[in-house]
């Protein structure tokens, strides 16, 4: 789970910050939880509590406790949550080298620049952070992630298939790998009992089949009879979330 905290004590902008990041999140390929404070003294006894963070959306002039002392008491127990400031006020550049913030974004908010530096968190937390592990020859492994475009199930061994269109193998059952990723960070759907697909690399889906980005090239996996009510309800719901939320 991509764990995002928004810190604004104007509940206008935090929800509208929020109400961009949960589509962006699916867009990019990834299962987000937000939370929303009002000031950094909050923010900051969440995190205390043992509650940790991927992402920090931080307001520097806030009332009760700005943000650049808010940031100061994170990086003391947190040296790699990603912060980006979002202010009205540009006039903090030594205060925030001391912190080191990811972007800043101006309010008002432009949205595309917001999806842009949002987009760059997101990779800059997959590059980061989740991989896949497994053993073979009695040797452990790990993939990122988001290098995988789908697994594949095929004579009692799973192949992962990489973005760069190269492939390993392993011995093992791809109901083990879905269990495993059922709560991942990325979203993976189930289209066949042979195929576990990637959503971040799906560009196309009719009623039988499904296109992957793969390589240079596109790759069609079919989508077994059985299951294309659950994949197109999973697709639909992702969808109507992104286009909603």
């Amino acid at each position: 789970m991509f764990k995002i905290a928004i810190c604004d004590d104007d509940y206008t902008i935090a929800s509208y910050i929020e109400s961009f990041v949960l589509p962006e999140s699916i867009n990019n390929g990834l299962r987000a939880d937000t939370e929303i404070f009002s000031d950094g003294s909050t923010l900051l006894k969440s995190l205390k509590n043992g509650n940790r963070y991927n992402l920090i959306f931080l307001d520097i002039e806030m009332k009760e406790m700005d943000g650049i002392s808010t940031a100061r008491e994170i990086r003391k127990f947190d040296k790699t949550v990603i912060l980006i400031y979002v202010s009205s006020y540009d006039n903090y550049l030594k205060e925030l080298f001391e912190v080191e913030p990811f972007r800043f974004i101006s309010k008002p908010i432009d949205p595309e620049i917001f999806k842009e530096y949002f987009r760059d968190a997101c990779q800059r937390f997959l590059d980061n952070s989740t991989f896949f592990q497994f053993t073979f020859n009695k040797e452990i492994h790990k993939i990122p992630l988001k290098d995988i475009v789908y697994f594949e199930s095929r004579n009692r061994s799973i192949y992962i298939h990489l973005s760069d269109g190269s492939s390993v193998y392993f011995y093992g059952k791809l109901n083990d790998v879905e269990k495993e990723l059922k709560n991942s960070r990325l979203i993976f759907l189930r289209i066949h009992q042979s195929y576990y697909v990637n959503y971040i690399y799906v560009t196309k889906m009719n009623f039988s089949y499904i296109t992957l980005r793969y390589g240079e090239d596109k790759l069609d996996l079919k989508i077994s009879e059985d299951r294309q009510k659950d994949v197109r309800k999973a697709v639909f719901a992702l969808t109507e979330k992104r286009l909603t939320t």
